[in-house]
């Protein structure tokens, strides 16, 4: 079950899985299909991997961001 402290999930997965299903599906489905076909398919499911990874560092460095301070809980004397 999902946390409620977390109200937006993480969306890097879904770049995940798709691009399992972008490697995977194709060459099952249509197992004679042309080498060219073949490299197109593998550089689409590289790409969905490496924008997985970009989206995932970013999720993971703003949870270790430490929260905005707002300037009220600074002394200003």
């Amino acid at each position: 079950m999902a946390s409620t402290r977390d109200p937006q999930g993480s969306t890097a997965v879904w770049y995940f899985v798709a691009a399992v299903f972008v490697l995977v599906l194709p060459n099952l489905l249509f197992p004679d299909v042309n080498l060219v076909l073949r490299i197109v398919i593998l550089v689409a499911g590289v790409a969905l991997m490496a924008v997985g990874f970009v989206h995932l560092r970013r999720e993971t460095s703003a949870k270790d961001e430490p929260a905005e301070d707002d300037g009220s809980s600074r002394d200003d004397t």
